[in-house]
């Protein structure tokens, strides 16, 4: 495994076993199923694959990690984590809980995507209270990525691929902004149906079970504060450094969802609901906001374009942007992204 801490102590024990470099993305992949080598690979872009190669030695090594042979017509051999490997899930999925809140900046020049990262957040947001008593599989198509999230009685299991163990109670076919925008409970099913942004397939009760997925599974707006909500996803991405000497309310409208963000000296309050007092009110559609929160279109060519409007003192405009990371310029804007 590689140097140790030589400490007699559990967390340094188990760092000798996953802290190293790429370790625990290894195991974040093998969490969502079984995997090939090459999926491995495609699924942790910028490993070498020598460094692959010694990783998942060393994981076998130390019984987190093994090989098995799929049965025919697959016949191909995958690495699946060992029971002590899957009993990790629970510390991976708070360490995507904490690094959430180190989601405050746009993303970096290089950085990559995969919707199977995404999954670890879906994971880390389940709500078991929401989900006792329920027996149903749901599977997504995101811009032709398909995996499915199975619920038993208060627990989730999400896997690459599609559901084979038991039929899904729907099968939600969109991309991947609506995807984010129905987990951040913008759009309901019934909505994006309408837009034609979605497809469902599964049966008459199909539309129901995709309702019963985005409750168990997605964020909630009632949750200002908390992991889950498009509130809560604002203010994390509050900059308390932009803020000092800053005594403002920014409000933000999107279509008929209204919330407000209150501001005293590099301390933040995220609140349901119009305000009557503040200084810049932002709307916007839902597109247009899930851009600007990424980083990826500015302010300026969003009010150029007529896509977002701002009333208020632009000053005021411009302290919100450099409060919540928001690009102004495209420049900025191409930066980020």
């Amino acid at each position: 495994m590689g140097r140790s801490y030589d400490q007699f102590c559990p967390a340094a024990r188990a760092l000798d076993v996953v802290g190293g470099r790429w370790t625990l993305l290894i195991v974040r992949e093998l969490l969502l199923g079984p995997r090939r080598y090459t999926d491995l690979a495609e699924g942790l872009p910028g490993i070498g694959p020598n460094v692959l190669a010694e990783r998942l030695r060393a994981l076998r090594e130390a019984g987190v990690v093994t090989q098995a042979k799929l049965p025919p017509p697959a016949a191909t051999t995958v690495y699946e984590l060992t029971e002590l490997g899957a009993a990790m899930r629970p510390v991976v999925d708070e360490l995507t809980r904490w690094g959430l809140r180190l989601q405050n900046v746009p993303p970096r020049p290089g950085e990559r995507f995969r919707i199977g990262w995404l999954l670890g957040c879906v994971r880390a947001g389940f709500r078991p209270e929401l989900a006792r008593g329920v027996s149903e599989t749901y599977e997504f198509d995101v811009d032709g990525d398909v995996f499915h999230l199975r619920v038993e009685d208060g627990t989730l299991d999400a896997r690459y691929g599609p559901a084979t163990e038991r039929p899904a109670a729907c099968s939600v076919t969109t991309d991947l902004a609506t995807f984010m925008a129905i987990g951040a409970r913008l759009l309901d099913i019934p909505d994006v149906l309408e837009r034609g942004l979605a497809r469902v397939e599964g049966g008459p009760g199909a539309v129901e079970a995709g309702g019963r997925a985005v409750s168990i599974l997605g964020g909630h707006l009632d949750d200002t504060g908390g992991r889950y909500g498009i509130i809560g996803a604002v203010g994390a991405t509050f900059r308390p450094e932009a803020a000092r000497g800053v005594h403002e309310t920014y409000g933000f409208l999107l279509g008929e969802f209204a919330f407000h963000a209150r501001v005293d000296d590099g301390a933040l309050q995220m609140c349901p609901g119009p305000a009557d007092d503040a200084d810049v009110t932002l709307s916007t559609d839902l597109a247009t906001f899930l851009k600007l929160g990424a980083g990826t279109l500015s302010l300026e060519d969003a009010f150029g374009t007529g896509v977002a409007t701002a009333t208020g003192d632009p000053g005021a405009g411009l302290r919100m942007a450099a409060v919540f990371g928001v690009p102004f310029t495209a420049a900025e804007a191409a930066a980020g992204a």
